[in-house]
């Protein structure tokens, strides 16, 4: 069921309903039941959840505001339980009305430890009961479960998160009421914002509800007032980023900053990017072009799995978030399953965008999981995966793919499975430059092509580790910047590689790699010559 449809299906003598809604909204949900039930149904909607001491109704108010009015009729004995007795009140009300019912579904939710089987009953006595009538009820709240036996008897609706389209047309609605408000205060208040300012401050914004979004305008505009007023300029955009960033982290979803080191090798991964960076464009979606799902980088720790997931948002121009899913386990049944389909509904708001989930095969291989939980979730990214067309990429890294639930692993869940495996001596040499650059460490290629040869179990991050240590050495002799290839040698014998210290989980997931696809090119004949060779080159 659609939020549009929901008085019309009040109104078809369907007496309950369910809507699910972000707790910052769920005010302006009942603003707008009141305003619709006022004008469609002609009938008053009251408001009640176990945080009042009475049930009220709901009223605009003159400035359409939000009011709630007590109702004096109301009057609930000191030991009747609350939940109860709004039911019998609902039961015996000899009005109409529909009656909003705020945080109840615990009580009547699958598998939770709140779940009372007398309210269960009341509820389904009441379905039944209130056909006839013109009473109506809508359970409201964040991350509703119903139980099995209500599923299909009360219609359920989400509240969507607002389209970009929605969040430009109230930053507008909303700047002009602050400046309307300024002036009665006189107080000038100044929007310099030019079209595309007003459009990119709206994209930032995105991910964010309504009100969250009135929230960050109220707050930054009183940062900024001075004595002379205050100016709304494109200060304002980095300012909504770093808001929606902090309120985002709280969900799990984190905004990965930029990758600003590039990836060496990798070159076949590389290609199969550069032939789906247009399918997130305009002129793709208007041609009915089918959207990239996602990708698996399945290999060894420390093969660049994390600065590859970086990159990629930059190769593919979209921003990128990071899902963390073990900050979404909540200790309540359903709170963890509930709180990754926000997450997932937050990137969906957000898209077209990179979804990185880093590690997945520890959230989401059930070790040690009798609840199911793992499962659920799984299930909800899966389902995510299969039915999202609003753009949003998966990249899904794992170090021990032999972990992963079959369903994730098996062939067209993802667009490709790659695999990433220890570097071939090419892609060392690219690594090991690319490391020595960020140092102002500028090493002739013979060298590089020497010290690579001699790595060759060494992953990107241990080569990483290679190029530090060398520029520390080359640093602590009082040489900076001018690290030779006896540095990197005598750095190099200080380092056992992972492939070393356990090959056999090593060669384990490399067996592995026959089911995916490769993430770089075979490895070719090697060019360079020793190290012995290189050290005495251009002796004369």
């Amino acid at each position: 069921m659609e939020l549009s449809n929901l008085l019309s299906t009040l109104d078809s003598q369907i007496p309950i309903a369910a809507v699910d809604v972000l707790s910052p909204d769920e005010a302006t949900i009942i603003q707008w039941l009141t305003t619709e039930a006022s004008s469609k149904l002609s009938c008053p909607v009251f408001f009640w959840n176990l945080g009042v001491s009475t049930l009220e109704q709901c009223l605009i108010a003159a400035d359409g505001g939000l009011v709630f009015k007590p109702v004096a009729e109301y009057k609930r004995p000191p030991q009747a339980d609350p939940l109860l007795f709004v039911f019998d009140y609902i039961a015996n009300f000899s009005g109409h009305g529909v009656f909003i019912l705020g945080d109840i579904h615990p009580f009547i939710a699958k598998n939770s430890l709140q779940l009372s089987w007398e309210i269960l009953s009341k509820v389904k006595n009441l379905y039944h009961r209130l056909k006839p009538t013109d009473k109506r009820i809508v359970l409201l709240g964040q991350n509703i479960q119903l139980h099995e036996s209500l599923i299909r008897l009360i219609p359920y609706c989400e509240v969507p998160l607002p389209s970009i389209d929605q969040i430009l047309l109230h930053i507008t609605s909303y700047l002009h009421d602050l400046q309307q408000s300024a002036r009665e205060q006189e107080l000038s208040f100044t929007v310099t914002l030019e079209n595309a300012e007003f459009e990119t401050l709206s994209r930032a914004a995105l991910g964010l509800t309504l009100e969250e979004i009135s929230d960050f305008l109220r707050l930054t505009v009183k940062e900024n007032l001075t004595n002379d007023g205050v100016v709304v300029d494109a200060d304002f955009i980095p300012k909504a980023v770093e808001y929606k960033t902090r309120l985002l982290s709280q969900m799990g979803i984190e905004l990965g900053k930029p990758a600003t080191i590039p990836f060496g090798g990798l070159d076949l991964l590389r290609e199969w990017l550069m032939r789906r960076r247009r399918l997130f464009t305009q002129e793709a979606r208007s041609l009915s072009l089918p959207q990239p799902k996602g990708l698996l980088l399945a290999g060894p720790p420390g093969t660049g799995k994390t600065s590859v997931a970086k990159n990629i948002a930059n190769i593919l121009n979209l921003p990128l978030l990071q899902l963390d899913i073990a900050s979404l386990l909540g200790s309540l049944v359903g709170e963890s399953e509930g709180n990754v389909r926000r997450a997932l509904k937050t990137a969906e708001a957000i898209a077209p965008c990179i979804l990185w989930v880093d590690e997945i095969e520890k959230a989401l291989s059930g070790t040690g999981d009798t609840s199911g939980v793992s499962q659920r979730i799984l299930g909800n990214i899966l389902t995510f995966m299969s039915e999202s067309t609003s753009g949003v990429f998966v990249v899904a890294t794992c170090n021990d793919p032999s972990a992963l639930p079959s369903e994730l692993k098996r062939k067209g869940r993802f667009d490709e499975n790659f695999f990433v495996d220890l570097p071939t001596e090419p892609e060392r040499v690219q690594i090991l430059g690319i490391h020595l650059q960020r140092f102002g460490i500028h090493l002739e290629s013979e060298y590089l092509e020497a010290i690579a040869a001699s790595t060759a179990k060494f992953s990107g991050a241990e080569l990483e580790t290679l190029a530090s240590e060398a520029a520390l050495l080359a640093f602590d002799e009082d040489r900076p910047q001018q690290v030779t290839l006896a540095d990197l040698e005598t750095c190099r014998q200080t380092i056992t590689p992972l492939a070393i210290q356990d090959a056999a989980a090593v060669e384990r997931m490399q067996a592995w790699a026959s089911t995916a696809r490769r993430a770089s090119s075979p490895a070719q004949a090697a060019k360079t010559q020793s190290l012995r060779t290189a050290k005495f080159r251009n002796m004369n």
